[in-house]
């Protein structure tokens, strides 16, 4: 499971995405006019692996905030009818942006997220054609929403 579990809202326009970077959040934005009605729920900001000190190094409240520190964090991971997506959200997408969404994926299969399969995903504006041919044999979704 994530480092804390995840707080499940549903997928509109808020002006607030927790860690997202203000073009991300137009980016984001732009996704959810264009394909939020494909999806039932959302949670921003999930940690995945991270540093687990040992169990006498402290209290768990503690233990868990250190180990959130050093985790990686997912910008959104939103829930489909028979699919959960695990996105990175980019502008000019290109190798970093398909890296994490990978990566995350992996850090949330290891930890049984979901029972359902777990898709990558990275939502830019426009990704590196290199980038785009590796998704492709890699099975990594992208979507190009255009510039908001």
């Amino acid at each position: 499971m994530s480092v804390y579990p995840p707080v499940w809202v549903p997928l509109v326009k808020t002006g607030y995405y927790p860690h997202m970077a203000k073009l991300d959040a137009a980016l984001w934005e732009r996704f959810i006019d264009l394909y939020g009605a494909n999806f039932s729920l959302v949670a921003y900001d999930v940690a995945f692996g991270g540093f687990v000190p040992d169990a006498d190094l402290g209290p768990e409240a503690q233990r868990l905030g250190y180990q959130y520190s050093t985790a990686m964090k997912v910008d959104a991971i939103a829930q489909r009818p028979d699919e959960v997506w695990i996105i990175e959200v980019k502008p000019s997408g290109a190798s970093s942006a398909l890296g994490a969404a990978l990566t995350y994926t992996l850090l949330a299969e290891r930890d049984s997220f979901s029972p359902f399969p777990l898709v990558p995903v990275v939502v830019t504006d426009t990704m590196h054609p290199d980038a785009k041919y590796a998704a492709e044999l890699l099975n990594v979704v992208i979507v190009e929403v255009g510039i908001p």
